[in-house]
């Protein structure tokens, strides 16, 4: 049986080019690179300000190890503002990140800077001594982090920073900070809440900028510990399922003492087979699951509708995809479904319609997430779909459908772009002639002149309602979430809406 090990995995571009300068320092600091690596060269004084840096990096090394990189380096702000277009963006070479070469340089770099003191100490109290060392540091600027640093970013922007010398200055003041205790309350790595959330989607190695892989390294208090992180902060900002922050080793223990993991703590590792592919529209698939259970444990994915599944899509390097659960048939504890919809420059769906197959033997996680978990002790619940995010209200709109337990009304809004873009439409008509409770609403963006239905986006038609006492579910693109949340609130204000409180959503 053919598993994923067996394919070659190897897609064209595994690293992102994202934002990385959050802060006017980050953003413009570049500018400092010319004006010191090449204006010491007329005015040495300038050199002096090297030396500054090398002071600065000792002391943020000391409390939090190389945020210098990350935050302040001007030579960071060149390569993430300035090279990041022009680079190739590919895996920053091996040799690049050996200890033994960053050491080695760094050696190197220490060696020269005191070789240079040594020439210039004889003319200590003279007032030529300030600017013939200038000189020298100037000139150790521009030859290591400007001219081989940038050269070397047209093959990634942040291959200089594997083996700077200044981050293994920071470094070793940070080994300085841990043995003596004194950094521990100043020291924030990245964080998330708690692993048992984690989506394995490895976006957080995907947007590193010296591609350390944080998902795969969490210590026993959920923290990033890697001496080689930045603290940048660019995992946290692209992080899909919003679970990682900077904190310290105390807000760490209380933000893992705190976390809720209600609808992920039956989250187990399953082998599954996929035993059927079928094609929903030209790129859009469903595929499901069997679970097999004459492994070690025999365990299954025992789900709720709402929730979705993790599934394995590469091995090296490893990453997941998470997925709503869109079954038709939820209570078969054998086997689950998901669809995926194939977008254009996608890693993960590239993968999935490229290499899955029948037969395939792959590895599944979950089941995860509560928020479309409906409360089914509610009246009245809406159902809100965009595009592919109407999968999870397959499952279940076919559970409230057959046992709505105290609730008398469900309508589900489903909007698309065009008539041609719905999916398991027949389904849902189906379902609302059967049930007593459930009605099927569809609006279309941009219809052709056969549609006779409603048109315009799902706000539209939220507005002509009144859902005070209701609760809502929603599941779709971001922009279509975000617009809902708008026209929710202006709906709360004229006395038409509903509470926060009861607003659940998930983007697809």
């Amino acid at each position: 049986m053919q598993t994923l090990t067996d394919k070659t995995v190897r897609p064209a571009q595994f690293y992102l080019k994202t934002e990385r300068t959050f802060t006017g320092i980050r953003k413009y600091s570049w500018v400092l690179v010319p004006l010191v690596a090449f204006g010491s060269l007329y005015y040495p004084l300038l050199g002096l300000f090297v030396f500054a840096i090398m002071l600065v990096i000792m002391g943020t090394g000391f409390f939090q190890g190389r945020y210098w990189c990350g935050n302040l380096c001007p030579h960071g702000s060149l390569f993430d503002r300035v090279s990041m277009s022009a680079s190739r963006f590919i895996k920053i070479p091996r040799i690049f990140k050996s200890p033994i070469t960053r050491w080695v340089f760094f050696a190197i770099y220490m060696f020269m800077f005191f070789v240079r003191l040594a020439r210039v100490m004889p003319l200590w109290g003279n007032p030529e001594f300030m600017g013939k060392f200038g000189m020298l540091m100037g000139k150790q600027y521009l030859v290591m982090p400007t001219v081989l640093g940038f050269a070397l970013s047209m093959l990634n922007p942040r291959s200089w920073c594997s083996f700077c010398p200044m981050g293994s200055l920071g470094q070793v003041f940070y080994k300085i900070g841990k043995v003596t205790k004194l950094n521990h309350s100043f020291d924030k790595k990245v964080t998330i809440e708690s692993t048992n959330k984690c989506h394995k989607c490895a976006t957080c190695a995907r947007v590193c900028p010296v591609q350390l892989s944080p998902f795969q390294n969490f210590d026993g208090n959920n923290q990033f510990s890697s001496e080689l992180c930045i603290r940048c902060g660019t995992c946290v900002a692209n992080c899909p399922a919003n679970q990682l922050q900077l904190a310290t080793a105390k807000e760490a223990d209380f933000l893992k003492q705190a976390t809720v993991l209600d609808g992920y703590e039956k989250r187990t590792p399953v082998s599954a087979v996929i035993e059927m592919i079928e094609q929903i529209s030209p790129n859009v698939r469903e595929f499901t699951f069997r679970m097999e259970t004459n492994g070690e444990t025999g365990r299954k994915i025992e789900y709720t509708p709402g929730q979705f599944v993790l599934i394995k899509v590469s091995e090296e390097p490893e990453m997941y995809r998470a997925y709503s659960i869109s079954s038709q048939f939820p209570n078969d504890p054998d086997r689950l479904s998901v669809t995926v919809q194939k977008k254009e420059g996608g890693y993960a769906s590239d993968i999935v319609f490229r290499d899955f197959s029948e037969g395939m033997r792959v590895q599944l996680e979950g089941p995860l997430g509560r928020d479309l978990v409906v409360d089914k002790d509610a009246e009245k619940v809406l159902f809100i779909g965009g595009g592919i995010g109407i999968t999870p209200f397959v499952p279940i709109v076919k559970d409230i459908s057959e046992n709505p337990g105290k609730i008398t009304k469900a309508v589900l809004l489903y909007g698309v772009n065009r008539e041609g873009d719905f999916l398991y439409d027949s389904f849902f008509e189906d379902a609302e002639k059967r049930s007593d409770v459930f009605e099927y609403v569809r609006t279309v963006a941009w219809p052709g002149e056969t549609w006779e239905g409603n048109t315009g986006f799902v706000t539209e038609t939220l507005k002509n309602m009144d859902l005070k006492g209701w609760k809502i579910y929603m599941c779709g693109p971001p922009p279509m979430v975000n617009a809902v949340l708008k026209t929710l609130e202006e709906m709360q204000s004229e006395g038409r809406g509903v509470e926060e409180e009861n607003v659940y959503y998930e983007s697809a």
